[in-house]
Formats: structure tokens, sequence, C-alpha cells
């Protein structure tokens, strides 16, 4: 059994362009309906489970300290556009949550997934892997992505153990990693027991105008430019044969 894991969580900013809505969430299970033949399940970790599938299992937001904490990519940002627009880099320190010994509650091996991937292709050579930790590495930046991993939960836990939220996000920026939870990641885990890249299906979106391979399993979208977006699908009209329920 694999369990997918998704977060999804009222933002600071509700009519941003990072709100997921639980509509999403259940498009994304559509899609591994689709093409996760194997036993599995979908679990949205989430602090409103208004309109979520029947189908998904709805997980409680663990407590934490992070969700004050400043991505120090946001200060830099703002520093050095003191006098021009502003950029938000959002705060997901809190789903490191999945690395601790306590979520071994969500099962054996768990898929972590962004809502707004775009999921393309059978999964099934993404789940048979024997290692703890597989996590996706662009062939062009040493560094973890955030978007997708798969992990034996409790394998890991010095990931949580050992964040420390007045040091570690400093810490972290100082790495190749960007972001906030994926720079954490990048600065505990890099170079990953093992890894997934374009070899085995996992593209950014703007890497395809003409469409997805055969071989072409995950497709991840920009935050602020999400598949469910008119732009998105307008650039790119092949985005509506996948995303949807």
């Amino acid at each position: 059994m694999i369990t997918f894991v998704c977060w999804k969580w009222v933002p600071k900013q509700p009519h941003g362009p990072r709100l997921f809505r639980s509509e999403h969430v259940n498009v994304l299970r559509a899609m591994l309906e689709r093409h996760a033949p194997f036993p599995h399940k979908l679990v949205c970790i989430t602090d409103d489970t208004r309109g979520l599938d029947p189908r998904i299992e709805a997980f409680p937001m663990p407590e934490t300290t992070f969700e004050e904490l400043v991505n120090p990519h946001q200060v830099k940002y703002d520093a050095a556009h003191a006098w021009g627009r502003k950029k938000y880099f959002p705060n997901c320190y809190r789903r490191l949550w999945v690395f601790s010994r306590e979520a071994t509650v969500l099962g054996e091996r768990v898929f972590a997934l962004d809502i707004d991937v775009i999921v393309t292709g059978d999964l099934t050579p993404l789940v048979e892997r024997d290692e703890d930790f597989v996590g996706w590495v662009d062939d062009k930046e040493p560094k973890l992505k955030g978007g997708a991993y798969l992990l034996r939960t409790g394998s890991h836990p010095e990931v949580w153990d050992e964040f420390d939220p007045e040091t570690s996000p400093a810490l972290a920026a100082t790495s190749s990693g960007t972001g906030s939870d994926q720079a954490w990641m990048t600065y505990k885990l890099f170079p990953p027991e093992g890894s997934w890249g374009v070899q085995d299906g996992l593209v950014k979106v703007n890497w395809l105008r003409a469409g997805p391979q055969p071989s072409t399993r995950l497709v991840f979208t920009a935050g602020h430019s999400p598949p469910w977006s008119a732009d998105v699908q307008r650039r790119y009209p092949w985005v509506a044969q996948y995303w949807r329920m």
C-alpha cells in the first residue's frame, strides 16, 4: 500500500495565487485513480475538510511552531527589490512533519505530492524502488525539489528532529536548495539515496509545449501558475486532457 500525501491549509493570502481548494485535491485523487494501478490511498493533511471527496482520507494538521516563520528567500528578495514589486515566497516548513517518527501513522511508505501536479502516466515505476528515500532532482540544479518524494516513514527522523525554527531556515538557505521545506530537505538529504529525474518521466510544464511524451508521468507547475488557471490552460491546451475529474 502506498499512501499519497498532500497538504492543504488556509493561507494568509486567501485570494492569492497559491490558494488550493478541496476541488483541486479531488482532481488529484481522480488522476491517481487513473494512473496508480496498485494499492494506494490519498491522504490530505488539512485544516479545512469541507468539500473533500469522501474517498480521500483527511488527516488533521499537526501542531507545530513553524507557521509564523519567514522564508529567508523572502527577506533576500524584499531587500533587493525594495522599490519594486513584491513576490510571495511561501512557508511550507510544516510539511517536514512527514519525516517525523509520528508520521508512521500514515503508512509504511508515503508518496508526497504537490496538489498542483499533473499526473499523466503510470506511476508504478516510481514506487517500485527499494530506497528509504527517493527524491525528485532536476537535472539542471543540484538540489531536491519538494513537489514529489517517496519515503519510508520513520527512516529519516533527523529531517524533523534537527529542524530548529530559529536557525535552520537560514542554514538551509546557504545550501544549493531554495524554498522552505525543500531547502532544508536539500541541506539534510542531498545527494539522496535514490532519485527521479526527467529520465523517469518527471518534468516541468514549460518543457512541454506540444504535450507530454508517452514516458511522461508527473508534470509540475509553478505555485503561482497552477494547472487550473485559465492562463496555463491557454498556453498548454493539453493540460485540460489530464487535469480533470
